[in-house]
């Protein structure tokens, strides 16, 4: 099996991702390979190992026999087919905004942090 070859993906969640607003690592999104004929025992053809780790079948793959697995710990969404060219594994960090340091009292804002309206009619 070649790379070019996996088209399906699951998107991946911690379910206690809310724990951990300020790491983007364990609160982030990921975009996983999906097999449905079972996780391969060993990395498919031009697996890019640089960027992807390959451990063993189920520790980065996602297939029928592993996904309740995954779903204990994780909020796993039902396999899509993507296009071809789609990146192995994506993941969307995010860190929960950090409330503005108070300004103090009689000194001015720093320029362009005043809130801004939001424009209703786009």
């Amino acid at each position: 099996m070649r790379v070019s070859d996996v088209t399906g993906r699951v998107l991946v969640q911690l379910r206690d991702a809310g724990d951990y607003p300020d790491n983007p690592t364990l609160n982030a999104a990921g975009l996983v390979p999906f097999f449905p004929d079972g996780c391969p025992e060993a990395a498919p053809t031009d697996w890019p190992l640089d960027t992807v780790d390959y451990e063993a079948p189920h520790a980065s793959t996602i297939c029928p026999g592993c996904v309740e697995s995954w779903r204990a710990e994780h909020l796993v969404s039902q396999p899509r087919t993507v296009p071809a060219g789609t990146p192995l594994s994506l993941h969307f960090p995010w860190v929960a905004p950090q409330p503005a340091p108070a300004t103090p009292e009689g000194a001015s804002r720093p320029a362009g942090t005043d809130p801004q309206p939001v424009d209703a009619s786009v």
